[in-house]
């Protein structure tokens, strides 16, 4: 499936259409989980800061072995270079099951009408949801990415983790 090239619009507009879509959700969560942008990905940078704003518990993933965790973060200067050349926390208290009800801003190459996913295909989010979803724990799943980044149809198998919500900016949310 090839791509479309990642959106030229300027980041904050891309955050303010993205913050007032997901706006009435958002305020449902005190601890949302925000994966830092890399580079073909809508910046989600600004969002990172209005979390802090609006005095959110906010975790960052991080790459440990084969899985992927969450760490707390008290601002942006507590990051550093990770795995695959993305910012990751460089401390930090990890994410526990106290720490849920969250709010999970995912992303994604692509997305499709029916919440599908399309990851990078190393299965890091995948699993982690698969993990939560067997511990019971409660959140929102968000998918964000640009109008460009939505398909008719995403392949998926049955490992696959739905989002409940996708939003892309410059379209309506479904």
């Amino acid at each position: 499936m090839k791509l479309p090239p990642p959106p030229a619009a300027d980041a904050e507009v891309q955050f303010r259409v993205a913050y007032v879509t997901m706006r009435k959700q958002w305020a449902c969560y005190k601890t949302v989980l925000l994966f830092l942008s890399m580079k073909d990905e809508i910046d989600t940078e600004p969002l990172v800061k209005a979390a802090f704003e609006d005095k959110k518990a906010v975790f960052v993933p991080k790459i440990i072995g084969n899985s992927l965790h969450f760490f707390r973060i008290a601002d942006l200067n507590s990051l550093e270079t990770g795995a695959f050349d993305v910012r990751e926390p460089r401390g930090g208290v990890e994410l526990t099951d106290k720490d849920f009800p969250v709010y999970i801003v995912t992303p994604g190459l692509a997305f499709d009408r029916n919440g599908r996913r399309l990851g990078r295909g190393k299965g890091y989010y995948d699993r982690f949801f698969a993990e939560i979803d067997q511990r019971g724990l409660s959140y929102l799943s968000v998918g964000l990415c640009s109008t460009e980044r939505i398909v008719d149809e995403v392949p998926s198998t049955a490992f696959d983790k739905k989002m409940d919500v996708v939003i892309a900016v410059g379209s309506p949310v479904f």
